[in-house]
């Protein structure tokens, strides 16, 4: 018996210490098929591999597998924002330099870097990371355009667990704990002000085109911008015009924020704020144009009297323009407007409103008649839906 030989006939009887205690391996001559053949078991043994086939598979998990990836790359791009990386990377920086500025772990700055990267919010090349355009224009200075703020505070509204969910699909939201709540003053306010960089971010210059492209947009002397927030979207819009005055009304404390910025535009002489609750308080009269951009969401059953009131305040051939969501495909898509609207909604307060229910009010109310279209914005697809009164 040659050495090797020897060596192999010593690990047969050598016992292999498993995780379920000792056992001797398996060789060729004491395999379990052998011992099953040598009792018979040969043909009930085959029969069994006979009747289990692998499935057939017609669909890919891809898809599916994805969702799972979505939850983290959420996290990796609000962690990154609040640990300041994007502010760090207006110019080409490597990660241990990133790291020893910041007092991070130096392994673990490189890993959230490489997952940005993967996430095309960041480039690498040669070791070195840098801003891709959009996180260079939106989350890299401290500027009228900055959105981390917003984006921290929207993915908070966003960020139901799955443990949350599962408990209002169970019980309801009588029964859980009501994380919805939009009625303080001060709470639309402090929205009205995370709001700011947001509109002015690419939603008022498109609301300014959209609007200035309108026919009768020369010949209007006098706006209504309904339910302004922060009130740039009328400021932006009278702005663009030579001589059109603009009212921006809205909840008390939410124009006191639209009052700082007609101030800080220089529109003082041509704009004002109205503080009031449109659903109850009078609206004003004389109006060539109403805007009204995500506001028609928070009428509730109030709607129609709404769009009533907005087309008394009209002149004649006055010109309404809502700016909304509207969801198509019986709710379910756009995918941004249902998602967007998914909190409120679990706890019993849909404000997602279907494709049609504006325009079919606005025809209700009076408006002789109403164009509707999707436009696609930064926050996906929005219905435009204007109406005209008759002349």
């Amino acid at each position: 018996m040659t050495g090797t030989e020897k060596d192999q006939t010593d690990f047969s009887n050598k016992r292999i210490m498993t995780d379920c205690g000792t056992r001797r391996p398996f060789s060729s001559g004491h395999s379990m098929y052998s011992r099953m053949h040598s009792h018979g078991h040969t043909g009930r043994l085959r029969e069994g591999m006979r009747t289990r086939k692998m499935p057939k598979i017609k669909n890919s998990f891809k898809e599916l597998y994805k969702k799972l990836l979505t939850n983290q790359e959420t996290n990796i791009f609000i962690a990154a924002i609040k640990l300041g990386i994007f502010r760090e990377l207006s110019y080409w920086k490597s990660s241990e330099e990133l790291a020893e500025k910041h007092n991070f772990d130096p392994e673990n700055t490189a890993v959230i870097m490489n997952s940005l990267a993967s996430l095309d919010l960041i480039e690498k090349k040669k070791g070195l990371f840098r801003n891709l355009p959009a996180a260079e224009e939106f989350l890299a200075s401290n500027d009228d355009t900055y959105l981390g703020e917003f984006f921290l505070s929207s993915f908070r509204w966003y960020n139901l667990s799955s443990d949350d969910i599962c408990s209002l699909v169970k019980y309801g939201p009588d029964k859980c704990m009501h994380k919805n709540k939009t009625e303080s003053e001060g709470i639309w306010a402090e929205q009205a002000e995370l709001s700011v960089n947001y509109q002015r971010a690419g939603m008022v210059q498109l609301a300014s085109r959209i609007v200035s492209s309108l026919p009768e947009f020369g010949s209007f002397r006098k706006m209504l911008d309904l339910g302004c927030g922060p009130g740039l979207f009328g400021i932006s819009i009278a702005m663009g015009h030579p001589s059109m005055n603009a009212v921006l009304f809205d909840r008390p404390a939410v124009s006191k924020v639209a009052e700082r910025l007609i101030g800080e535009y220089g529109m003082e002489d041509r704009v004002k704020a109205v503080g009031g609750d449109y659903i109850n308080d009078p609206l004003g009269k004389n109006y060539d144009l109403v805007w009204a951009s995500m506001t028609l969401n928070f009428a509730g059953d109030s709607l129609n009297d709404v769009i009533k009131k907005v087309c008394d305040s009209l002149n004649p051939g006055g010109v309404f323009v809502s700016f909304s969501d509207g969801k198509t495909n019986g709710g379910t898509k756009p995918k941004e407007m249902v998602l967007g609207t998914l909190m409120p909604a679990l706890y019993g307060n849909d404000m997602g409103l279907n494709e049609g229910v504006i325009a079919g009010a606005m025809l209700k109310e009076g408006f002789k008649s109403v164009h509707s279209r999707a436009v696609m914005t930064p926050v996906g697809e929005v219905m435009v839906d204007t109406a005209r009164k008759e002349v």
